[in-house]
């Protein structure tokens, strides 16, 4: 989280701003659509290849040596179906060939970040947190690098088409850098596949794919529909798109926890060990400095959409307001939805899933043509909300879970805390990054000195991961 801290926000506050600046809404609109466009079968590319790799080897090791030719063949083959399916249904919505020729590029892009996020997934299966860290920010540094050139050195003129070729540089780099972590870990390659038990992988991928699938459309859909319910659908994209941009930095930093409690929640569900503390301390972890986020950026909405955009305006501050509330639900998804995967409640995750596609499809449908990007804003954060909240809810049914009643206490006064100080900083007119630097510094000193984060409990489970790598 610390190297993802020192890469993201230079990213989007330096590179990502000066795209969408240098571009203008309706230029970054129509990348925005076409980015979803080639995320639609993006479910194709992984099949739950990653969270199977990640939780098995997490599991049993060895399974790297055994499976590893299968599961890249496997990936090959679906990624190719993937690139025929999308440039195909592109062609049969009669989209012009300026625009396909951008997303041939996008869903190559696409091929090349799931092969490096599942390479990431074995070296998180492998236990080698440390180093999935410093792969974790390969491909920004890199696209910080090659658009920095653009932006800042006058290189040459930023386009959109340039911006995605830098991308496409900087996958197929971090792809060759995290193979190469992996290549001493793979004893032997299993050449000789059986189809049995080739079988048996993609039957055990299946429900990993399903939920994939389901949640990509219920995170990817609005931006597809707006240019086909509006007129300005492009426009409107955009501006959705420019208040996503910070949801999306803070969720990668998130996706990054859940990467690695996956692989530990498996191991200690495997090997029935308690994970009440584990659970306890990850959502102390998420939870307090995930409110305190959102409640800054909530009511400074309109300073900071404007430090993001330099173009924004008040309707766009707006739809950022309740964009970026929804990262509240989704880190209580990354914890408990993380936790009902590694125990394989697949069947429920899939229905939950089924049911937050089907409440966001009918709100979109409902207040788009209305309320255009606000409308989708909404139905997002009502998606997450249900999403959020029954992960949490069957997650603390089925695991048993049971929280510390000290530990519920401290967390409601520190909620309470942290709303008191935003009052007062709203009464007091501090500026958005004043509130920042007071809740944060408050936020972290409460979960400390209130043992919502136990250090004592951090050095002890750190001290454990190093004695179960190290065979003691």
């Amino acid at each position: 989280m610390s190297v993802n801290l020192l890469i993201q926000p230079f990213w989007i506050l330096g590179i990502d701003r000066g795209v969408q600046n240098a571009v203008g809404y309706e230029q970054y609109g129509i990348y925005s659509n076409l980015f979803a466009f080639s995320m639609l079968f993006i479910t194709l590319l992984d099949l739950g290849i990653n969270n199977y790799t990640s939780s098995n080897i997490a599991k049993d090791p060895q399974k790297l040596s055994r499976e590893f030719v299968a599961l890249t063949g496997f990936k090959l083959g679906s990624s190719l179906i993937y690139i025929v399916l999308t440039l195909g249904l592109a062609y049969l919505m009669k989209y012009p060939l300026n625009k396909i020729s951008l997303l041939w590029v996008l869903g190559l892009n696409q091929i090349l970040s799931y092969f490096y996020t599942f390479f990431r997934s074995i070296v998180g299966g492998l236990q080698l947190f440390k180093t999935d860290a410093m792969l974790s920010v390969v491909d920004r540094l890199l696209m910080i690098v090659l658009c920095g050139l653009m932006l800042w050195f006058g290189f040459t003129e930023i386009s959109i088409s340039k911006f995605i070729w830098a991308q496409t540089i900087a996958y197929s780099s971090a792809v060759l850098v995290s193979f190469f972590v992996i290549k001493p870990h793979i004893k032997f390659l299993n050449w000789d596949i059986n189809l049995g038990e080739f079988k048996k992988i993609i039957r055990n991928m299946l429900p990993y794919a399903l939920l994939s699938l389901l949640m990509t459309f219920y995170t990817r859909l609005d931006f597809v529909l707006m240019p086909q319910l509006l007129e300005d659908g492009n426009i409107q994209n955009g501006i959705y798109a420019s208040a996503f941009r910070l949801l999306e930095a803070a969720n990668m930093m998130a996706a990054l926890v859940a990467m690695l409690l996956l692989p530990m929640f498996s191991k200690m569900i495997a090997s029935k060990l308690e994970l009440n503390s584990l659970v306890q301390f990850s959502t102390g972890l998420l939870l307090i400095p995930t409110f305190t986020f959102c409640l800054i950026a909530f009511f400074y909405q309109e300073p900071i959409i404007l430090l993001l955009n330099s173009q924004s305006t008040t309707y766009a501050a707006q739809i950022f307001g309740l964009v970026i509330l929804c990262f509240l639900p989704l880190c209580s998804m990354y914890i408990y939805g993380t936790l009902l995967t590694a125990n394989g409640n697949f069947k429920l995750l899939n229905t939950l899933a089924a049911i937050a596609l089907i409440i966001n499809i009918g709100l979109n449908l409902w207040l788009i043509p209305t309320y255009k990007a606000y409308g989708a804003a909404i139905a997002a954060l009502s998606t997450q909300s249900f999403i959020g909240l029954s992960n949490f809810w069957f997650g603390k049914l089925r695991l048993q879970i049971r929280f510390e009643p000290s530990f519920i206490r401290n967390f409601l006064k520190s909620i309470s805390v942290i709303c008191l100080l935003m009052f007062l900083s709203l009464q007091f007119e501090f500026s958005w990054w004043q509130t920042s630097i007071v809740l944060f510094v408050s936020s972290l000193t409460l979960m400390i000195y209130l043992k919502i984060i136990d250090l004592q409990q951090a050095m002890t489970l750190i001290k454990s991961r190093s004695n179960e790598k190290e065979g003691i």
